[in-house]
């Protein structure tokens, strides 16, 4: 969800995995949440580029 100067994001890890979403979300300033789901209350604009590159990062197969 977009919000005025970034996002709103939600992390659900994978059925076959579920933890590590606390972890990512953990790495920017407004993230949080538990091993299966977890978020990010306002991620800015200029962080986008670093969250993507964590999620891959996170759960490529």
């Amino acid at each position: 969800m977009t919000k005025p100067g970034g996002y709103t994001v939600s992390v659900r890890a994978p059925v076959s995995n579920p933890q590590g979403a606390d972890v990512l979300c953990s790495r920017f300033a407004s993230g949080g949440g538990r091993k299966g789901a977890a978020g990010i209350n306002l991620l800015p604009s200029s962080e986008l580029t670093a969250f993507i590159e964590a999620f891959r990062a996170a759960y490529a197969p």
